[in-house]
């Protein structure tokens, strides 16, 4: 299958709920990730995850369907038309 550039966007409405979680999903994809930028905004308690990464649809998928099963994590992808 043929490997794609997709962007991630997550936001975490509880930093301390959820964070963590987050984090080590991340990091079991993180040979896949060209970059990452985070937001942490403490005084709202939530936290902006930007991600361009470089993987298949089915990886996507799968990255997406764990994030989006976390409680209080929000995302969208959109894959890039190259």
């Amino acid at each position: 299958m043929e490997k794609k550039i997709s962007t991630i966007s997550i936001i975490v409405y509880n930093r301390e709920l959820a964070y963590q979680k987050v984090s080590d999903i991340l990091h079991n994809y993180g040979e896949k990730v060209l970059l990452r930028v985070g937001y942490p905004m403490k005084e709202k308690d939530i936290a902006i995850i930007f991600l361009i990464v470089e993987m298949t649809t089915d990886e996507l998928g799968a990255l997406s369907g764990k994030l989006g099963q976390v409680e209080s994590v929000k995302v969208k992808t959109n894959t890039l038309r190259i």
